[in-house]
């Protein structure tokens, strides 16, 4: 019956010359799928698949409201590319120009053979289902009103792009519950004048470079900082597990870290340089010095060297962070008479609750603590403690069970 159901879609879909599967409405005695993908035709603000997703909204990129109220999509082909597929979908987004809200038919591993790029008003929903992207992930250019949520994405050390690359002025944006591992770049970019984004329940694993906040591109570190500076980010119940660096990296921006855990890093664990401006707490670092080294036998980098961090793993418990502008220090030195920075070396922190288990030791503390701005909205803060561990260490990442709220009554100018 999913076979028939799948073709009917498929064949009315190529009659409108959409190539891609509309969900339509199908009696719930006939759906081989959960009856609530077929609730709706539209991503309507009371469908309840709509609703309960834009419940869970946080951060500064609380405002994202992704295919709100637009046409609802179906996946139902594995393929890079054709129709019914997930490529196909955002494609038809560019060329419409309509809010979609994407959803998957069922479970379905998609090898693609090139980044996907995705456009304004979109939501790629991978709730309810197994949906894993392999060597390529997702292009966030230029957009915004963009949600991504329950998806794993895989590079599997194959290909040098990102898994989410969000840059060129993208703002609204939203990414949730993925589990992301092992690309040759970047898991995660934030850049380019792109801002109002939240990073959420990921699971980052089995990778070097992990997260970039920003990026130098020129000799004069600032020369981009008026358009850069404008990022905020915030990152809340992420889990860093078996990762080298950058968990993240952030410069220029302001940038909220809260009740995030990182466990076992093999060289250093976050890093703040360059004016960020970054609240960072409740925050759990946790790392020994004597465990084995899990990294493959070299990570093939961007720049096509190879590399391996097993050595500095005896170190790495006491770099939970870089030392305040630690990063940038001896380019900021060789290059600041050249250019006349009027800029400092150091982010601007404000430090607080966070806890270090095993072997981690704090690195960073408060450094001009009035610059870093209180978030513009209430949030579920906890204090960090064991329980709050366990729930992060089981929930981040493509979990199919709702993580849902950590506090009743959220903090609001904390």
């Amino acid at each position: 019956m999913r076979h028939l159901i799948g073709r009917f879609v498929y064949l009315w879909s190529r009659r409108l010359g959409l190539g891609v599967a509309i969900c339509i409405i199908v009696p719930a005695s006939h759906a081989a799928s959960p009856p609530e993908i077929h609730q709706c035709s539209l991503a309507s603000a009371d469908c309840d698949f709509v609703k309960s997703l834009l419940a869970e909204r946080q951060g500064y990129g609380r405002s994202a409201t992704g295919g709100l109220g637009g046409r609802v999509v179906l996946v139902s082909s594995m393929a890079d590319s054709g129709p019914g597929t997930l490529r196909a979908a955002l494609e038809q987004v560019r060329h419409s120009r309509h809010s979609t809200w994407v959803r998957f038919a069922s479970d379905m591993t998609i090898r693609l053979n090139s980044q996907l790029r995705v456009p304004s008003n979109v939501t790629i929903d991978g709730r309810d289902k197994r949906v894993k992207l392999l060597d390529y992930g997702l292009g966030i250019y230029h957009s915004h009103n963009v949600i991504v949520t329950h998806l794993t994405i895989d590079g599997r050390l194959r290909t040098f792009s990102q898994a989410i690359n969000i840059a060129n002025f993208s703002h609204r944006v939203w990414v949730n519950h993925l589990d992301l591992s092992r690309f040759s770049d970047r898991l995660v970019n934030v850049k380019n004048g792109s801002t109002d984004v939240t990073l959420s329940w990921i699971r980052f694993h089995d990778h070097n470079k992990v997260m970039l906040l920003n990026n130098i591109t020129s000799t004069n570190l600032f020369k981009y900082y008026e358009r850069d500076s404008v990022a905020r980010v915030t990152l809340h119940h992420n889990y860093f597990v078996n990762t080298v660096q950058r968990n993240p990296r952030a410069q220029f921006g302001t940038f909220h870290l809260y009740n995030n855990v990182l466990d076992n890093w093999d060289l250093y664990g976050m890093s703040f340089s360059l004016e960020a401006r970054a609240l960072v707490e409740g925050n759990i670092f946790i790392n020994r010095s004597d465990r084995p080294c899990k990294e493959p036998e070299f990570f093939p980098t961007i720049e096509r060297t190879q590399s391996s961090y097993c050595r500095y793993i005896v170190g790495a418990p006491a770099r939970s962070t870089l030392k305040n502008g630690e990063s940038d220090q001896l380019r900021y030195d060789q290059t600041k008479k050249r250019y006349g920075y009027i800029h400092d070396s150091k982010a601007f922190l404000k430090v607080r609750d966070n806890l270090y288990l095993a072997d981690a030791r704090q690195i960073i503390n408060d450094y001009r603590a009035d610059q870093v701005p209180v978030p513009p909205y209430c949030y579920d803060y906890e204090p960090p403690s064991l329980a709050l561990l366990d729930r992060v260490r089981r929930m981040a990442g493509n979990n199919q069970d709702n993580a849902g709220p950590g506090l009743s009554a959220p903090m609001c100018n904390r």
